[in-house]
């Protein structure tokens, strides 16, 4: 976690022009943008109703190895959540 550290410090670094009255909405705005160019992605601990529901309608029918399962729905999740992020 150290280097999702290193890109936050950064993001707000780059973000903060200001001595006062510093934006921080500007600053949690490139903090989000520059961790999913990095390829994360921020989600709730419990997901939405939503996301939950969008999910099963959407995940492959039939046998799957477990490792298959889990990568499938992890992207699924991830593909998905910023939708049902409200």
């Amino acid at each position: 976690m150290s280097d999702l550290r290193t890109i936050i410090a950064q993001a707000i670094r780059g973000a903060d022009r200001s001595m006062f009255n510093e934006d921080y909405g500007k600053q949690a705005d490139a903090v989000i943008q520059t961790l999913r160019k990095a390829g994360y992605e921020l989600l709730p601990v419990r997901p939405s109703p939503g996301l939950i529901e969008h999910v099963n309608e959407n995940l492959p029918i039939g046998r799957l190895r477990p490792s298959e399962l889990v990568s499938t729905l992890y992207s699924l999740i991830l593909q998905s959540a910023r939708r049902f992020d409200k």
